[in-house]
């Protein structure tokens, strides 16, 4: 443990589970990717922590080593992470743990959440990054009158095949995955899947975690998608799509099925995205509004070391 002033800076081991837990469940900007269950898994326990005061504020610090030199990246399957509290964090406190968080890493690579205001800085490299949520609560019929032409087709398509829907198992979500965009996906190695396996192997041990699948009219699986469920929101963590699914439009159905089901609750549909221009139209297709967040680089390696992380 490192102390600075109001702030400590924590190894993995040292960090209080339960209090950090309890930190993030009453944030203002509470979001699951920064419980601890789903930061073991994600960084395969590879994450310290920056405290403030009596875990008032937090701030999780996943790391990777390369070449000896470690360096803060955002793990897969997060999207947001940053500093979590009662309240926004404000640029001079954002830039109080930055500058704590460089004493452990000299290169950060991270994405923030949506209630965190980073400030502009020299060395502060801050890009705005895209995300999409769909409130619940009006109610299925309302949602889908501001559903595009587009989409409609689509649900209508996948209704004229007779596609049904019901739960799956995440390794078929993950095979549908493997099959189709897996293949034009550096990122996507078996450390990758095994990663969104666990995930939703503890999600679901925690009543969290749900596959769902759209069949074709002889019972084969030709989309899936996993969501996760935490506090008023669902996160559209991974999905799975086959040609078929493609072609009477599977996805959106299910995508549509899920909305109907959950619909008129107070909950927020997470579509965890995406700055892919075609994914954003696809996701704002459904009535969703942006929920920006925000991505920091900072890169204070020595200069013969940069590469590394250029």
């Amino acid at each position: 443990m490192r102390q600075f002033g109001d702030f400590c800076l924590l190894g993995h081991a040292q960090i209080n589970r339960v209090r950090w837990d309890e930190c993030i469940s009453s944030a203002a900007n509470s979001l699951v990717y920064a419980k601890s269950w789903y930061l073991d898994v994600a960084t395969n326990q590879q994450w310290d922590a920056i405290v403030y005061g009596d875990y008032e504020f937090v701030m999780p610090l996943p790391f990777k080593k390369k070449m000896g030199v470690r360096y803060m990246p955002t793990p897969p399957f997060i999207q947001q992470l940053g500093i979590f509290g009662p309240q926004p964090a404000d640029e001079e406190l954002c830039d109080a743990f930055i500058s704590i968080a460089l004493k452990s890493v000299s290169f950060i690579e991270l994405n923030f959440n949506w209630m965190n205001h980073l400030p502009a800085k020299a060395g502060y490299e801050i890009k705005t990054r895209t995300n999409l949520i769909l409130d619940l609560k009006p109610g299925y019929e309302q949602i889908r009158l501001n559903y595009s032409d587009n989409l409609i087709r689509n649900i209508r398509k996948a209704e004229k095949a007779g596609l049904r829907f019901n739960s799956t198992s995440m390794r078929s979500v993950i095979k549908l995955f493997r099959d189709d965009r897996g293949a034009t996906i550096e990122t996507a190695t078996d450390e990758w899947y095994n990663t969104v396996d666990q995930l939703y192997n503890v999600a679901a041990l925690r009543n969290a975690g749900s596959c769902y699948g759209a069949y074709n009219s002889s019972g084969v699986l030709v989309a899936g998608m996993f969501i996760l469920k935490y506090q008023s929101r669902y996160t559209f963590i991974f999905s799975g799509n086959s040609e078929e699914g493609k072609t009477y439009g599977a996805l959106p159905a299910l995508i549509d099925y899920f909305i109907k089901t959950q619909a008129d609750e107070s909950f927020l549909f997470d579509f965890e995205g995406s700055d892919d221009e075609g994914l954003r139209r696809f996701y704002e297709s459904f009535g969703a509004v942006t929920s920006n967040y925000v991505h920091l680089k900072i890169n204070q390696l020595p200069f013969y070391l940069r590469w590394l992380k250029s």
